[in-house]
């Protein structure tokens, strides 16, 4: 295999981190190369156009998503939290789901809603359109209906192979394509949201990337509205200075604080 350019490398990295927010140490960035076969030649077409392949971006960001996936975080924001929020019962509650790669969090999010009757409304983010536009079909292999309770089936219409989100869910629901880390992305979305979910995308950024999505997404929220991380993610407190936190059950949650 062709050895490739120490030079070439780099700026591949720095593109990926530009256009993703993800900081590929070496070891990993050989392991890219490797996958997608690429030599110093085919690198420097790609860089000179400054786009990243569907291929590669499809490889870059992986999702890694499930319905359900940490269940009782979600149910006790349900049931704790969504009463403390800025919505205040005028209109539905709304809601960001950051990274949300299929769809699977996002209508997982709105089964719970939908079954507590609190109106809702909920932006799926992503930045991989191919990832995106299966959430908006909502069509899924028929495995993933372990993963869903009993009681949630209802939303749902189960063929002999797929399992498919009914059209009251979808309706209260959007997906649009984004990047964390790039602030013009999220001008249009100011200060409206009560929540913000942004889940097991944050491990993979560097502090620097990391510290900008955070005030990205701070930037979305309503003053009092919460944002939450996986259970096994620990920001520090420069990454929470716009946010006071608060633990529930043992469950970190933060909440946006006055400027």
């Amino acid at each position: 295999m062709e050895t490739l350019n120490k030079d070439v490398l780099e700026r591949l990295r720095e593109v990926i981190y530009e256009l993703t927010g993800n900081y590929y140490p070496e070891e990993r960035l050989m392991l890219l190369t490797k996958k997608l076969n690429m030599t110093n030649i085919n690198i420097q077409s790609l860089l000179k156009d400054k786009n990243l392949t569907k291929e590669m971006l499809d490889i870059i960001t992986v999702p890694e998503t499930r319905f359900f996936r940490e269940k009782i975080q979600l149910e006790t924001f349900l049931k704790q939290c969504v009463d403390k929020l800025p919505w205040q019962k005028k209109g539905p509650v709304m809601i960001a789901s950051y990274a949300c790669a299929t769809g699977e969090e996002v209508y997982t999010l709105a089964m719970m809603f939908e079954n507590a009757a609190i109106p809702y409304k909920i932006y799926g983010f992503d930045i991989n359109e191919t990832y995106l536009q299966k959430a908006r079909e909502g069509v899924y292999p028929k495995r993933h209906l372990m993963e869903i309770p009993q009681e949630y089936q209802r939303f749902l219409k189960i063929t002999d192979d797929s399992i498919i989100i009914k059209d009251e869910l979808k309706s209260k629901v959007q997906f649009k394509q984004l990047n964390l880390i790039k602030k013009e992305d999220f001008l249009p979305y100011k200060e409206i949201f009560d929540a913000a979910f942004c889940r097991n995308a944050l491990i993979y950024f560097n502090d620097e990337s990391k510290l900008k999505a955070i005030k990205n997404i701070a930037y979305t929220l309503k003053v009092g509205g919460c944002f939450v991380v996986s259970m096994t993610e620990v920001l520090n407190r420069i990454h929470t200075a716009n946010f006071d936190n608060e633990k529930i059950n043992g469950i970190f949650f933060y909440q946006k604080a006055k400027d």
